[in-house]
């Protein structure tokens, strides 16, 4: 079956995972800022990380003032299941799992799938 342009077609029409995470007193009990910090960490380990996997991007949500299920929700847009991939087993061997954060829950999606399956607009869309 060819699947070029379909909505299987990850370059197309990519494909969302959000992350529901949350902190673990170990991340908090590094300052903000300065050498061996959040920022430093985020800077040195996963920007690093992100930048060889062009075909998972990341966005960062904070949540933690509006549920208790989750301090923060990673957003991945994913365009190469490889590089998605990559980027998991890559954080996997840093302290960013399990250390720094506890991965809560993993939720794949695809936008409107609905409305391309059954090839009608998407409620909602102006």
């Amino acid at each position: 079956m060819d699947t070029a342009g379909s909505q299987y077609d990850l370059a197309t029409n990519p494909l969302t995972i959000f992350w529901l995470i949350k902190t673990t007193p170990e991340w908090l009990q590094l300052p903000p800022q300065g050498e061996g910090g959040r920022f430093a960490f985020g800077k040195t380990v996963l920007n690093p990380i992100l930048a060889r996997y062009p075909g998972a991007r990341m966005a960062f949500f904070d949540s933690e003032a509006f549920t208790a299920d989750c301090t923060d929700i990673m957003v991945w847009t994913v365009t190469d299941l490889e590089h998605y991939n990559g980027v998991v087993n890559d954080l996997r061997e840093t302290k960013f799992w399990s250390s720094y954060f506890t991965i809560e829950k993993i939720i794949p999606a695809i936008e409107n799938e609905y409305a391309k399956h059954y090839k009608t607009e998407a409620l909602g869309a102006a």
